[in-house]
């Protein structure tokens, strides 16, 4: 054999045992790597499972002080309603003040095509609604007559009325429009209407009527002057909803007052609910949030980009505004900018709000529930 066959096979017998020698470093690796991963899918589950438990005791805990306050709502809720149906009825009023009901006309409704269309009568007249039935010739196979509800009421804005499309009609400016029966000829259509005229039409005209009532019983035993202070703003004193600071912006300023445990803030007309406004010499604020929701958040881009903002606003993040988490967030973000700023050819836009603290607020009114 020559040498240089037995080097070959010493160098190729070695280079087995070296690849063999790797391929068991890998293998163990490969073991140690499963082992690792399953080690942490094991942390990764176990913080998981702790993770819902947690989410389900703060629901089931949230959802234990909250009853109590659903209570409190449901118990205050019928009396609200009343007054808010009441100055509801009572504007409705001013609405409709010199409108009367449409009238029937051959214009207004027209059977499709060269079909035939029959009036049935009046089902229902007073002073605000009129309903009529009409009978009119469909493109159904075998009953080829429809009974229809046809009408208009002026309280329309106040009660739900059915208004059905896909009648066999051309109609306009009807509130009400109820197809109630399909029948093959014109003469069971009115042997029907004559035997279930007092039936048809029965749940939405008591429904009709019951608001009607409480309508009528509004109108002749109250005006809106007697609900004046429920439709303006409250009109509050500066000591009543003290200055408790200001915010000046790029393009905005703002000003919070404290009133009944919520920041009320300028920001234009009042416009809604009254409840939701007050005044203040002259100058009307809406409610906002609570003091422990208005919170300050950071964002940003200074790797790629050039800017740093601090924003103050109404937010289940960031931590609660305040004189003293104010102070120390605005210092701490201009620290890093400088830092970031150093050696940079283009510094990182950094232009922060100003606040102006004019009232102290107590740390009571900064307190979250404990779940």
């Amino acid at each position: 054999m020559k040498a240089e066959v037995e080097t070959y096979i010493k160098q190729r017998d070695l280079r087995t045992a070296l690849i063999a020698e790797k391929e068991s470093i890998k293998d163990v690796a490969n073991r140690q790597e499963a082992d690792a991963e399953q080690q942490r899918d094991k942390k990764i589950n176990t913080i998981r499972d702790r993770c819902f438990e947690e989410t389900g005791r703060i629901r089931e805990k949230a959802k234990a002080l909250t009853e109590p306050i659903d209570q409190g709502i449901r118990e205050l809720d019928p009396k609200i309603q009343d007054i808010n149906r009441k100055i509801e009825f009572l504007k409705h009023r001013e609405k409709i003040s010199g409108k009367t009901v449409h009238q029937f006309d051959h214009e207004s409704i027209k059977p499709y095509h060269d079909r035939e269309i029959v009036s049935l009568g009046t089902l229902y007249e007073d002073e605000f609604t009129i309903m009529k039935l009409f009978a009119a010739e469909n493109d159904r196979p075998k009953n080829r007559w429809t009974l229809m509800a046809i009408g208009d009421t002026l309280l329309q804005d106040l009660l739900k009325m059915p208004h059905e499309y896909g009648l066999p009609i051309h109609t306009s400016h009807w509130f009400i429009q109820k197809a109630l029966k399909h029948l093959p000829t014109l003469e069971e259509i009115k042997a029907y209407v004559e035997g279930r005229r007092k039936d048809l039409m029965r749940g939405e005209l008591a429904a009709y009527e019951g608001v009607k009532r409480a309508y009528l019983d509004t109108i002749n035993n109250y005006s809106l002057e007697d609900f004046k202070p429920l439709l303006e703003p409250r009109k509050v004193s500066d000591h009543e909803a003290p200055v408790t600071f200001k915010i000046t912006g790029i393009g905005y300023a703002l000003e919070y007052r404290l009133y009944q445990g919520f920041y009320y803030r300028t920001g234009g007309e009042a416009a809604g609910d009254p409840f939701d406004y007050i005044e203040v010499d002259d100058v009307t604020y809406v409610r906002y949030c609570r003091p422990e929701q208005l919170r300050i958040t950071e964002t940003g881009n200074t790797m790629f980009g050039d800017w740093w903002s601090v924003s103050i606003r109404k937010d289940p993040r960031g931590i609660v505004f305040n004189r003293k988490n104010w102070e120390r967030t605005i210092a701490e973000a201009t620290s890093r900018i400088d830092e970031v700023n150093v050696g940079r050819r283009k510094p990182v836009h950094f232009n922060p709000d100003e606040v102006e603290w004019i009232t102290p607020i107590a740390d009571e009114f900064f307190s979250t529930p404990k779940l």
